[in-house]
């Protein structure tokens, strides 16, 4: 008897436990292949917006005459934005639904990416940057969320991986785009470098059930058990398709007890409470050294006697080593403990700050910029893997949006911190103290739960 028959008979947490229990059970991803162009593009334009801003930054403080603490002031509310966005979105997405909520966002991006490529002074700039921080929050938490939800549980992380490689060019892209845009006289450079990233509306095309389905956990958690029958059954089918024969029995797997409510509340009861203490503190260190390295890196390294246009030459080659790292992840992501890849992912980030702190020349500087930037995403794809996998359905989106979005918060302080030590003491100490905040996160993910090849119902319980 078929799974889709012996279903028909089981109603309410019966058939949501037997829903989940079969997209853990799957062999190999079980959507149309152009999802990933959907998520993938939608990791490459968020961390394009991420990253144009301190590429950008040297240029566009000349054509609108920003001082310091002008410049601090727009990434300091982007990052505010991410916060709002990744949790208020992230509730919003566990009430009315992962691809809704994501198509909203979508929108957002592209119309803040054409405010601010209109930006005329400090406060437009900084609000429009507020606005697409609300939007990359939100796209950046609800991708991980999906592409957890739909992932099968021994292969979680590889998925995960295969989209964040797109995170990676997203860094780069703005950098190769920016060595002749910023070339052009005048505004037109870098206003050109923002509006591009407005091209994310375009992915709404392909927002569709054959194509980008509901994430059917969602669908059971709220009683559309029909709805997400239907996905889950095209997903076999394409597997059985792909792969030949049968699939293998589920493996029965308890359902999700979490109760109604806001969200929120149940991610502060034993024992998400501890899993988000862990998660937030990390995050929140983390994107301190992050941020601190994104938003300064042409201005950190322009200090080191890397100018413009060769800073942003330099930038280019650094953020190749991102590509790098995140296209390794899919290899061995799976096969290695998420914390174990984190943390070797954030000794290489170490390293990278250890390098560019002590470099005396333009070849340790590039060396530098790129370990940095390939322990980024060495450390980011697990990290985002393991956030997304340590709680329930109900409130998955809401506790990405504490854990990743709360935990920016993190960069929007560091500003407050590198500028005044860069104007005083010059770009060195501020890579040794990103090394060492860097270094705090490897001390605080030892704390990090065992999730790999785990189910997400049991991880939930």
């Amino acid at each position: 008897m078929t799974h889709e028959t012996t279903t028909e008979s089981r109603s309410g947490s019966g058939r949501t436990a037997d829903i989940n229990a079969r997209l853990d059970r799957l062999p190999a991803w079980g959507l149309h292949p152009a999802v990933y162009v959907v998520l993938g593009m939608c990791y490459l334009l968020a961390f394009y917006d991420i990253a144009v801003i301190g590429i950008a930054l040297p240029r566009i403080s000349d054509s609108l005459h920003l001082t310091g603490s002008d410049e601090s002031l727009p990434i300091t509310l982007n990052l505010i934005g991410y916060i709002i966005g990744a949790y208020g979105l992230g509730n919003v997405a566990d009430a009315l639904g992962r691809r809704k909520t994501l198509a909203i966002v979508m929108i957002l991006l592209a119309v803040s990416s054409v405010l601010t490529a209109a930006s005329w002074n400090t406060a437009t700039l900084s609000v429009f940057r507020f606005l697409a921080g609300v939007g990359i929050g939100a796209q950046i938490t609800l991708s991980a969320t999906l592409i957890g939800e739909f992932a099968p549980a021994s292969s979680r992380g590889r998925y995960l991986a295969r989209n964040i490689v797109w995170a990676a060019v997203g860094n780069i892209v703005p950098a190769v785009l920016a060595i002749p845009l910023l070339r052009i006289p005048g505004a037109a450079g870098w206003r050109t470098l923002f509006a591009l990233s407005a091209c994310v509306v375009l992915l709404l095309a392909l927002f569709r059930d054959r194509i980008l389905p509901e994430s059917p956990r969602w669908l059971a958690a709220h009683g559309q058990l029909d709805r997400a029958e239907r996905v889950v059954v095209a997903m076999e089918q394409r597997n059985r398709a792909r792969l030949g024969g049968e699939l293998p029995d589920p493996v029965p797997v308890p359902g999700e007890e979490l109760g109604g409510g806001f969200p929120t509340s149940a991610l502060f009861r034993r024992p998400f409470a501890g899993r988000l203490a862990v998660v937030l503190s990390f995050w929140f260190v983390l994107y301190f050294a992050v941020y601190a390295f994104l938003a300064y890196q042409t201005t950190l390294l322009g200090d080191l006697h890397a100018k413009l246009p060769s800073s942003v030459v330099v930038t280019a080659i650094g953020f190749a080593g991102g590509v790098a790292g995140a296209a390794v992840q899919p290899l061995f992501i799976d096969r290695i403990e998420r914390r174990t890849s984190v943390i070797a992912g954030l000794v290489v980030f170490v390293a990278g700050f250890i390098l560019l702190a002590a470099a005396n020349g333009p070849v340790l500087i590039t060396i530098g910029s790129f370990l940095a930037s390939m322990g980024l995403f060495l450390t980011l794809v697990p990290a985002y893997a393991y956030t997304a996998e340590i709680f329930p359905t109900r409130a998955r989106a809401a506790a990405m949006g504490v854990g990743d979005g709360l935990g920016h918060a993190g960069g929007a302080v560091q500003p407050y911190i590198v500028v005044p030590l860069l104007a005083a003491a010059g770009a060195r100490p501020v890579f040794w103290m990103m090394a060492a905040v860097a270094a705090l996160a490897i001390v605080i993910m030892l704390f990090a739960l065992r999730t790999s090849r785990r189910p997400l119902t049991e991880l939930s319980q």
